[in-house]
């Protein structure tokens, strides 16, 4: 059976934004522990791979963080455009744009 109705959860999007936005500092947020953990290894392989894996991972945490604002870009998007779309509807429901 085919959909008569599109609805959007205008306080659940304005949530994941917001979620997203708390993530999205998570993310950049600089970890200086990195050093500290390494020597704390006590072995200087052991040292140095985990000194890699936290270079890589910072790596990944900016390309994340830059993915994540994109996805908020699009979702504020997506509600504004069923917000601008949804008052046209209504205008043209009660007479009034055409």
């Amino acid at each position: 059976m085919a959909r008569t109705s599109l609805n959007i959860d205008g306080a659940g999007l304005e949530a994941l934004l917001a979620d997203l936005a708390t993530v999205k500092t998570e993310f950049e947020s600089n970890d200086s522990s990195v050093s500290a953990t390494a020597e704390a290894c006590g072995h200087v392989r052991l040292a140095a791979k985990v000194t890699s894996f936290a270079t890589n991972w910072n790596d990944r945490r900016a390309k994340l963080a830059e993915q994540i604002t994109e996805l908020g870009t699009a979702l504020s998007t997506i509600d504004e455009t069923f917000t601008e779309v949804d008052g046209e509807l209504e205008g043209v429901l009660i007479g009034g744009d055409k």
